[in-house]
């Protein structure tokens, strides 16, 4: 999947892997003037671009980017998008890569700030936004709030079948724990169990409505106790009985949540701090609803995304402080793939107890992060 964003002569192209900015053509086999690999040590460019922008042959390494800077230009009335830089023994300088046809701020804003954003992603370098008092909405929607859909907002899809969920699902050892939830066999079948902080309403937004489900194959339900009371359920009031042939299938939502700030600066430069919100969901899917069963979620920010030595100190793995940030991008990658890997043992589990499918979706959003006007 390509990303494409017009800018004056120049096309800012993101895929998974690559940015980069390939002159406006007909041509499907047009050649890219500037380019960056995700994380990349490097970024290429053509000789004649290099050679317009001061940049050495036609490779320089990301460690002398100081930061991406994207803003507004009152006197030329453009978006610019570019690095600020300081090379070797050089003075840091400005180097513009690409700017937007004339107009007013608001009208090629979005389309800046997203290049901008995916590019600093990229380099792994810090994000400084200037003539800009707010934060456009996303290129692709601008008119997101933020309200959890589901389903029903654009997402990638992926079915699992029932086979294959039997066999992945007998590679899980049970029981399996995470924070407050714990999922595992007991006599009358697979049960999953929510502590009472864990189905309170928490700051992502939906949280579980049930602490209990025990799936009972030979039965073919699924018993939903409510958390107000395990002595009401067995009483009989409590507790909602779902048939599992009312069941469609079990669903893995991923969704990823991205809210940025600016975080001001002095001379009215401000640098954008964005915040990614991850959240995997344990769903039942019926026929005219979804049930959320569990969930689990991870948060971080560009201040450790972003976080890279610069200034030309090309062995920065090596110091202190580059020691300490692998040590904190270790701890925070396994923060996340412990609540990934739960999420997807879980949903194998249930549904294969259930014998239908999984299918596992994956949604992002830009959440409106409010009015970030300069106080």
């Amino acid at each position: 999947m390509m990303t494409v964003i017009p800018a004056d002569g120049l096309e800012v192209r993101i895929r998974s892997t690559t940015w980069e900015l390939v002159p406006t053509s007909k041509l499907v086999t047009i050649q890219s003037v500037f380019r960056v690999v995700h994380r990349g040590a490097v970024m290429e460019y053509s000789a004649d671009y290099g050679e317009a922008r001061r940049l050495p042959g036609t490779l320089c390494a990301v460690e002398f980017v100081q930061s991406v800077v994207i803003g507004y230009d009152e006197k030329t009335q453009r978006w610019l998008l570019g690095l600020y830089m300081s090379e070797a023994q050089e003075k840091s300088r400005w180097v513009e890569l690409v700017h937007w046809p004339v107009g007013e701020n608001r009208l090629y804003g979005a389309a800046a700030q997203q290049a901008g954003r995916a590019l600093a992603d990229y380099i792994g370098s810090p994000l400084r936004v200037f003539g800009a008092k707010k934060v456009t909405a996303p290129l692709s929607d601008p008119t997101v709030r933020g309200v959890v859909t589901g389903p029903l907002m654009p997402h990638a899809r992926e079915d699992i079948e029932p086979e294959q969920v039997q066999a992945l699902a007998e590679t899980i050892t049970l029981p399996i724990q995470y924070s407050t939830m714990w999922l595992g066999r007991e006599r009358s079948g697979v049960t999953l169990r929510l502590a009472k902080d864990a189905a309170v309403a928490q700051k992502h937004g939906e949280a579980p409505s049930f602490n209990q489900a025990i799936i009972n194959a030979e039965q073919g339900t699924v018993r939903l106790v409510s958390p107000t009371g395990l002595l009401g359920a067995f009483l009989g009031g409590q507790a909602r009985i779902v048939h599992t042939v009312n069941i469609r299938n079990v669903e893995l939502r991923h969704t990823v949540r991205e809210r940025a700030e600016l975080r001001d600066e002095r001379g009215g430069v401000a640098t954008e701090v964005t915040y990614l919100l991850n959240v995997w969901g344990v769903y039942l899917t019926l026929t005219d609803e979804s049930l959320l069963l569990a969930q689990t979620s991870h948060e971080s920010n560009s201040d450790l995304l972003r976080s890279r030595r610069v200034g030309g100190d090309r062995f920065a793995a090596d110091s202190a402080r580059g020691l300490d940030y692998l040590r904190l991008h270790q701890a925070d990658q396994a923060l996340f793939e412990r609540a990934q890997k739960w999420a997807e043992s879980a949903s194998l589990v249930i549904a294969s107890a259930l014998n239908t499918r999984l299918v596992k979706t994956e949604a992002q959003e830009r959440l409106d992060s409010g009015d970030s006007d300069s106080q």
